[in-house]
Protein backbone atom coordinates (compact mmCIF):
# COMPACT_ATOMS: atom_id res chain seq x y z
CA UNK A 1 0.00 0.00 0.00
CA UNK A 2 1.28 3.47 -0.91
CA UNK A 3 1.94 5.50 2.25
CA UNK A 4 3.37 8.83 1.08
CA UNK A 5 5.77 10.42 -1.36
CA UNK A 6 8.50 13.04 -1.24
CA UNK A 7 8.43 15.65 -3.98
CA UNK A 8 11.64 17.39 -4.99
CA UNK A 9 12.41 19.25 -8.20
CA UNK A 10 10.02 17.38 -10.50
CA UNK A 11 10.67 13.98 -8.96
CA UNK A 12 8.59 11.88 -6.53
CA UNK A 13 9.94 9.18 -4.23
CA UNK A 14 7.04 6.92 -3.27
CA UNK A 15 7.16 4.99 0.03
CA UNK A 16 4.94 2.02 0.82
CA UNK A 17 3.85 0.56 4.16
CA UNK A 18 6.85 -1.78 4.18
CA UNK A 19 9.37 1.04 3.83
CA UNK A 20 10.18 0.39 0.16
CA UNK A 21 10.91 3.50 -1.89
CA UNK A 22 10.43 4.00 -5.63
CA UNK A 23 11.56 7.15 -7.50
CA UNK A 24 9.39 8.22 -10.44
CA UNK A 25 8.70 11.30 -12.55
CA UNK A 26 6.12 13.52 -10.86
CA UNK A 27 2.82 14.26 -12.61
CA UNK A 28 -0.17 16.36 -11.54
CA UNK A 29 -2.68 13.61 -10.69
CA UNK A 30 -0.15 11.41 -8.88
CA UNK A 31 -2.16 11.70 -5.65
CA UNK A 32 -5.26 10.27 -7.33
CA UNK A 33 -3.28 7.46 -8.92
CA UNK A 34 -1.71 6.41 -5.60
CA UNK A 35 -5.10 6.46 -3.88
CA UNK A 36 -6.59 4.40 -6.71
CA UNK A 37 -3.75 1.88 -6.47
CA UNK A 38 -4.39 1.52 -2.73
CA UNK A 39 -8.08 0.98 -3.37
CA UNK A 40 -7.37 -1.72 -5.93
CA UNK A 41 -4.84 -3.44 -3.66
CA UNK A 42 -7.36 -3.42 -0.80
CA UNK A 43 -9.97 -4.94 -3.09
CA UNK A 44 -7.57 -7.65 -4.27
CA UNK A 45 -6.63 -8.50 -0.67
CA UNK A 46 -10.31 -8.65 0.27
CA UNK A 47 -11.07 -10.95 -2.68
CA UNK A 48 -8.30 -13.34 -1.64
CA UNK A 49 -9.55 -13.48 1.96
CA UNK A 50 -13.18 -13.88 0.93
CA UNK A 51 -12.34 -16.71 -1.46
CA UNK A 52 -10.73 -18.60 1.41
CA UNK A 53 -13.77 -18.03 3.62
CA UNK A 54 -16.15 -18.98 0.81
CA UNK A 55 -14.31 -22.25 0.21
CA UNK A 56 -14.40 -23.03 3.94
CA UNK A 57 -18.12 -22.35 4.27
CA UNK A 58 -18.85 -24.25 1.06
CA UNK A 59 -17.10 -27.28 2.54
CA UNK A 60 -18.97 -26.89 5.84
CA UNK A 61 -22.38 -26.47 4.22
CA UNK A 62 -22.26 -29.39 1.80
CA UNK A 63 -25.10 -31.86 2.16
CA UNK A 64 -28.38 -31.69 4.03
CA UNK A 65 -28.82 -30.89 7.69
CA UNK A 66 -28.62 -33.92 10.02
CA UNK A 67 -30.39 -33.61 13.40
CA UNK A 68 -27.46 -34.98 15.38
CA UNK A 69 -28.78 -34.17 18.85
CA UNK A 70 -32.18 -35.81 18.27
CA UNK A 71 -30.59 -38.90 16.69
CA UNK A 72 -28.19 -39.14 19.62
CA UNK A 73 -31.09 -38.96 22.05
CA UNK A 74 -33.00 -41.70 20.21
CA UNK A 75 -29.96 -43.98 20.14
CA UNK A 76 -29.35 -43.32 23.82
CA UNK A 77 -32.94 -44.08 24.86
CA UNK A 78 -33.53 -47.07 22.58
CA UNK A 79 -30.13 -48.81 22.57
CA UNK A 80 -27.58 -47.53 25.07
CA UNK A 81 -29.85 -47.00 28.07
CA UNK A 82 -31.71 -50.35 27.80
CA UNK A 83 -28.41 -52.19 27.28
CA UNK A 84 -26.86 -50.52 30.33
CA UNK A 85 -29.90 -51.21 32.54
CA UNK A 86 -30.01 -54.81 31.41
CA UNK A 87 -26.30 -55.27 32.10
CA UNK A 88 -26.36 -53.43 35.46
CA UNK A 89 -29.37 -55.36 36.77
CA UNK A 90 -28.49 -58.65 35.12
CA UNK A 91 -31.70 -58.40 33.12
CA UNK A 92 -33.90 -58.01 36.20
CA UNK A 93 -34.90 -54.40 35.40
CA UNK A 94 -36.98 -55.55 32.47
CA UNK A 95 -38.50 -58.48 34.30
CA UNK A 96 -39.61 -56.57 37.41
CA UNK A 97 -43.07 -55.05 37.50
CA UNK A 98 -44.42 -52.44 39.88
CA UNK A 99 -48.04 -51.53 40.44
CA UNK A 100 -49.23 -47.90 40.64
CA UNK A 101 -52.58 -46.17 40.78
CA UNK A 102 -52.54 -45.81 37.02
CA UNK A 103 -51.39 -49.32 36.17
CA UNK A 104 -48.54 -51.83 36.17
CA UNK A 105 -45.18 -50.83 34.73
CA UNK A 106 -41.93 -52.48 33.82
CA UNK A 107 -39.14 -51.01 36.02
CA UNK A 108 -36.66 -50.69 33.15
CA UNK A 109 -39.19 -49.05 30.86
CA UNK A 110 -40.20 -46.66 33.65
CA UNK A 111 -36.58 -45.65 34.26
CA UNK A 112 -36.05 -45.02 30.56
CA UNK A 113 -39.25 -42.96 30.42
CA UNK A 114 -38.09 -40.79 33.32
CA UNK A 115 -34.66 -40.33 31.73
CA UNK A 116 -36.39 -39.44 28.46
CA UNK A 117 -38.58 -36.82 30.14
CA UNK A 118 -35.52 -35.19 31.68
CA UNK A 119 -33.20 -35.37 28.67
CA UNK A 120 -35.63 -34.59 25.84
CA UNK A 121 -35.98 -30.82 26.59
CA UNK A 122 -32.18 -30.54 26.90
CA UNK A 123 -31.49 -32.30 23.62
CA UNK A 124 -34.29 -30.36 21.92
CA UNK A 125 -32.70 -27.06 22.95
CA UNK A 126 -29.34 -28.34 21.76
CA UNK A 127 -30.85 -29.35 18.43
CA UNK A 128 -32.43 -25.90 18.05
CA UNK A 129 -29.05 -24.29 18.68
CA UNK A 130 -27.27 -26.56 16.18
CA UNK A 131 -29.92 -25.93 13.53
CA UNK A 132 -29.63 -22.17 14.08
CA UNK A 133 -25.85 -22.45 13.63
CA UNK A 134 -26.39 -24.40 10.41
CA UNK A 135 -28.81 -21.83 9.01
CA UNK A 136 -26.49 -18.99 10.04
CA UNK A 137 -23.57 -20.67 8.25
CA UNK A 138 -25.70 -20.96 5.09
CA UNK A 139 -26.62 -17.27 5.25
CA UNK A 140 -23.03 -16.27 6.00
CA UNK A 141 -21.87 -18.13 2.90
CA UNK A 142 -24.42 -16.20 0.83
CA UNK A 143 -23.20 -12.95 2.35
CA UNK A 144 -19.56 -13.75 1.56
CA UNK A 145 -20.39 -14.73 -2.01
CA UNK A 146 -22.36 -11.52 -2.42
CA UNK A 147 -19.31 -9.51 -1.33
CA UNK A 148 -17.12 -11.48 -3.72
CA UNK A 149 -19.41 -10.91 -6.67
CA UNK A 150 -19.51 -7.17 -5.98
CA UNK A 151 -15.72 -6.93 -5.55
CA UNK A 152 -14.88 -8.86 -8.71
CA UNK A 153 -17.17 -6.65 -10.81
CA UNK A 154 -16.04 -3.44 -9.12
CA UNK A 155 -12.36 -4.36 -9.42
CA UNK A 156 -12.68 -4.31 -13.21
CA UNK A 157 -14.21 -0.81 -13.07
CA UNK A 158 -11.57 0.51 -10.67
CA UNK A 159 -8.75 -0.96 -12.77
CA UNK A 160 -10.13 0.79 -15.86
CA UNK A 161 -10.32 4.01 -13.86
CA UNK A 162 -6.67 3.63 -12.82
CA UNK A 163 -5.58 3.17 -16.42
CA UNK A 164 -7.56 6.25 -17.40
CA UNK A 165 -5.88 8.30 -14.65
CA UNK A 166 -2.44 7.19 -15.78
CA UNK A 167 -3.21 8.27 -19.33
CA UNK A 168 -4.12 11.76 -18.11
CA UNK A 169 -0.60 12.59 -16.90
CA UNK A 170 0.26 16.28 -17.10
CA UNK A 171 3.07 18.34 -15.60
CA UNK A 172 1.58 21.80 -15.20
CA UNK A 173 2.15 22.15 -11.46
CA UNK A 174 5.86 21.41 -11.14
CA UNK A 175 7.99 23.67 -8.94
CA UNK A 176 11.27 23.58 -7.08
CA UNK A 177 9.79 23.10 -3.60
CA UNK A 178 10.43 20.16 -1.30
CA UNK A 179 7.45 18.50 0.35
CA UNK A 180 6.20 15.22 1.77
CA UNK A 181 2.65 14.28 0.80
CA UNK A 182 0.64 11.62 2.59
CA UNK A 183 -1.57 9.35 0.48
CA UNK A 184 -5.06 10.26 1.65
CA UNK A 185 -7.06 7.13 0.89
CA UNK A 186 -9.22 7.17 4.03
CA UNK A 187 -12.45 8.18 2.30
CA UNK A 188 -12.13 5.63 -0.52
CA UNK A 189 -11.27 2.74 1.81
CA UNK A 190 -14.09 3.69 4.17
CA UNK A 191 -16.50 3.71 1.22
CA UNK A 192 -15.21 0.27 0.20
CA UNK A 193 -15.87 -1.09 3.71
CA UNK A 194 -19.38 0.35 3.62
CA UNK A 195 -20.07 -1.31 0.27
CA UNK A 196 -18.78 -4.64 1.56
CA UNK A 197 -21.00 -4.37 4.62
CA UNK A 198 -23.99 -3.59 2.40
CA UNK A 199 -23.44 -6.51 0.03
CA UNK A 200 -22.76 -8.96 2.84
CA UNK A 201 -26.01 -7.82 4.46
CA UNK A 202 -27.89 -8.24 1.17
CA UNK A 203 -26.54 -11.75 0.73
CA UNK A 204 -27.11 -12.75 4.35
CA UNK A 205 -30.62 -11.30 4.58
CA UNK A 206 -31.53 -11.56 0.90
CA UNK A 207 -34.71 -13.59 1.32
CA UNK A 208 -36.05 -11.34 4.06
CA UNK A 209 -35.15 -8.14 2.20
CA UNK A 210 -36.78 -9.43 -0.97
CA UNK A 211 -40.02 -9.92 0.94
CA UNK A 212 -39.76 -6.34 2.22
CA UNK A 213 -39.08 -5.20 -1.36
CA UNK A 214 -42.21 -6.95 -2.65
CA UNK A 215 -44.24 -5.45 0.20
CA UNK A 216 -42.90 -1.92 -0.39
CA UNK A 217 -41.28 -1.82 3.05
CA UNK A 218 -37.62 -1.99 2.03
CA UNK A 219 -36.83 1.73 2.27
CA UNK A 220 -38.18 1.95 5.80
CA UNK A 221 -36.31 -1.17 6.91
CA UNK A 222 -32.96 -0.05 5.47
CA UNK A 223 -32.98 3.70 6.12
CA UNK A 224 -31.85 3.17 9.71
CA UNK A 225 -28.49 1.79 8.56
CA UNK A 226 -28.02 2.96 4.98
CA UNK A 227 -28.27 6.16 2.93
CA UNK A 228 -30.34 6.69 -0.19
CA UNK A 229 -27.60 5.58 -2.59
CA UNK A 230 -27.10 2.31 -0.72
CA UNK A 231 -30.85 1.66 -0.70
CA UNK A 232 -30.97 2.12 -4.48
CA UNK A 233 -28.09 -0.35 -4.84
CA UNK A 234 -30.01 -2.76 -2.61
CA UNK A 235 -33.05 -2.49 -4.87
CA UNK A 236 -30.95 -3.18 -7.96
CA UNK A 237 -29.42 -6.19 -6.23
CA UNK A 238 -32.80 -7.57 -5.18
CA UNK A 239 -34.30 -7.02 -8.62
CA UNK A 240 -31.51 -9.19 -10.03
CA UNK A 241 -31.05 -11.71 -7.22
CA UNK A 242 -34.24 -11.58 -5.20
CA UNK A 243 -36.43 -13.95 -7.21
CA UNK A 244 -33.60 -16.51 -7.38
CA UNK A 245 -33.14 -16.42 -3.62
CA UNK A 246 -36.87 -16.61 -3.07
CA UNK A 247 -37.13 -19.76 -5.21
CA UNK A 248 -34.11 -21.21 -3.49
CA UNK A 249 -35.72 -20.76 -0.11
CA UNK A 250 -38.51 -23.17 -1.10
CA UNK A 251 -36.16 -26.05 -1.77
Amino acid sequence: MNKDYVYIDGKAIISDENGHKEPIEYYDNLDKVLVQENLIESMQNAINELKKKSALYNKMNKGHYIPIAILTLLIFLTIICPAFLSYASDGKAFNTLIETNVGTFNVGALIIAVIGCISTPIFTLLESYLYKQYKDAKKTEKGINSELEFLEKQLEKETEKLESLKQEKTKNNEDNSFRTVKVDDLQQLKMLRNYLQLYFDLGYNGEKYYQYYEQGKLDKKLEKNYDGEAIELAKEYLEEKGPIKSKGSKK
